[in-house]
């Protein structure tokens, strides 16, 4: 089962030209002088690297492969999240506080210490691309809006990983995902890290640093700490 979300990210000059002869001849001179020098500064500028991403969810690993995604990337990518959900997802000591968090169904209770956690259902990976200065430029050029249609997400990620210039990079997160009941009435998957951006605090959760008190402003910075996407170093590109 696979949800996209993909998330993505002029200049003018003038000449005036006087009434009489000689004012015009001196304006054009004073345009062909000064082009060579507004070009030359222009192209001295550093160019600012822009970062395009997108978020995509999968059941499983073999989902990820289904959609072209490399075997190494989804592999990883599903350790990290199961590692992260068994280090991070809230405890409670009641199934009916777990339920109220996330769906009915969707907590069981561990055999050792008792506590509630929701089932980890699938993950998301996150994938950051550095498009290349030579990228910069071209998307600069005018383009056709066929040609802009036509250009998908995962078109722009294989022009960044084949550009030979050393400043394309991509970098690959990911993060848990969990059932939660949605304002319509059904349900849909989200990460903790988006339950918490929309208001959850987790009040009900058990916390295993007894001076922090669930529901808190400590609590709830130290959630959005743990909470964070973890980055695949392993499968980086370059």
């Amino acid at each position: 089962m696979l949800f996209v979300r993909p998330v993505f990210s002029g200049r003018g000059w003038y000449m005036f030209i006087g009434a009489i002869k000689a004012g015009l001849l001196a304006g054009v001179g004073i345009g062909l002088t000064a082009m060579p020098t507004v070009l030359a500064h222009g192209q001295a500028q550093p160019q600012t690297p822009r970062w395009i991403s997108s978020t995509v969810f999968f059941e499983n690993a073999n989902a990820c492969k289904w959609a072209g995604i490399r075997a190494r990337v989804c592999e990883s990518g599903y350790r990290s999240a199961y590692r992260q959900h068994v280090r991070i997802a809230p405890a409670y000591r009641e199934q009916a506080d777990c339920e109220a968090d996330f769906i009915p169904g969707e907590c069981f209770v561990s055999g050792a210490s008792q506590l509630w956690t929701p089932w980890l259902s699938g993950f998301s990976l996150i994938t950051h691309a550095r498009l290349p200065p030579c990228a910069l430029h071209a998307q600069r050029e005018p383009r056709t809006p066929m040609a802009s249609l036509n250009k998908s997400w995962a078109q722009q990620l294989q022009e960044v990983r084949h550009s030979p210039d050393a400043a394309a990079q991509v970098r690959f997160f990911s993060e848990p995902l969990y059932w939660e009941r949605d304002h319509q009435g059904g349900f849909h998957l989200t990460t903790l890290r988006e339950k918490l951006r929309n208001g959850e605090r987790f009040a009900n959760a058990f916390s295993k640093r007894p001076p922090v008190t669930p529901g808190s402003p400590l609590w709830t910075r130290q959630l959005a700490r743990i909470f964070e996407p973890q980055r695949l170093v392993d499968v980086a590109i370059p």
